[in-house]
């Protein structure tokens, strides 16, 4: 069939009357009048080379021809009235793999928390966890290798959906017993010490050394690696202090024998956020993953046993 030359609404036509078998019933249907359903039917004829249908006392009866026409036309109207329909997404039964990238505080806070609520919710759904420098998330955003990103980023461009999930600040670890760090961490004893930082690849923190630079100071750092996560247990064992998101270190808190305190400096807290690309903004599987994720940062409350609040 030459689409190009054939008039689809023809189908339509064709469909109504193998229905009701009668030129007016089928105009009525489609609010045409007798005499436009019959040029309709002779166009038919003509491109299918069959008569179709054929008038009995009956009414118009069809051919062999369009008996066996007639369940695929079916089909394709069908298919072609769900063409503008938005597919309907069943948690219960949906096979959907989403692939997320989020940081090792996310991995180690929210994770746990959101595989929990899909085990519950979307048992047969799975969950991939994309590895990416910071500065790829935006390509594989744009690309579609990523469905959503959580974390905080900068310069995010404007076809990027994002929502706000929870605003959070930087605070400072030391071991138990710290031979340097008492009650409070103070300015002389945050320089004294010597420190561990991450820097993953394509990530770059530059606060503390910018707040640091205003004082014309700097830190002495002994110990750089590429996990976020590792941090506190180099802390732990070691008289390095460390400086890293509050959540990751509350939780930690309660796993180790480490403290948290209160920067001696002014660092700015931070957004965490989630980000999506405009073109998975209106489909529903992953407007429920973004409502499901906001629902559980909504519920975290991390408050560590160990903690000193007091600024030096």
């Amino acid at each position: 069939m030459d689409l190009l030359r054939f008039d689809l609404n023809l189908l339509l036509c064709f469909d109504a009357i193998h229905r009701h078998q009668s030129l007016s019933a089928a105009g009525d249907e489609l609010g045409l009048t007798q005499p436009a359903v019959s040029a309709a039917l002779k166009r038919l004829r003509g491109h299918f080379d069959n008569p179709l249908f054929v008038r009995t006392s009956r009414g118009m009866r069809p051919t062999p021809y369009a008996d066996d026409m007639a369940p695929r036309v079916a089909q394709v109207l069908e298919l072609l009235r769900g063409v503008d329909s938005a597919s309907e997404f069943s948690p219960a039964t949906s096979t959907i793999n989403y692939r997320v990238y989020i940081n090792d505080t996310g991995l180690i806070v929210l994770m746990p928390m959101l595989m929990a609520y899909l085990r519950e919710h979307a048992p047969l759904s799975r969950l991939t966890v994309i590895d990416l420098r910071a500065d790829e998330v935006v390509d594989a955003l744009d690309g579609g290798e990523v469905d959503l990103a959580i974390g905080y980023f900068l310069g995010m461009p404007n076809w990027a959906r994002q929502q706000n999930l929870r605003k959070t600040r930087y605070v400072t670890l030391a071991r138990e017993n710290h031979p340097v760090v008492g009650k409070r961490l103070t300015l002389e004893q945050f320089l004294q010490c010597k420190h561990a930082v991450y820097a993953g690849r394509g990530v770059q923190h530059y606060n503390i050394e910018q707040a640091l630079a205003q004082l014309s100071l700097t830190r002495d750092v002994t110990l750089t690696v590429p996990r976020l996560a590792a941090l506190p247990f180099l802390i732990a064992g070691s008289d390095l202090i460390t400086t890293v998101p509050e959540d990751l270190a509350t939780l930690f808190c309660e796993l180790l024998p480490i403290r948290l305190f209160e920067p001696p400096l002014e660092l700015a807290p931070f957004q965490i956020k989630q980000y999506w690309h405009q073109r998975l903004h209106d489909e529903p599987a992953y407007r429920w993953l973004r409502e499901a994720v906001f629902e559980l940062i909504s519920r975290l409350t991390l408050t560590p046993r160990r903690r000193s609040a007091t600024r030096g």
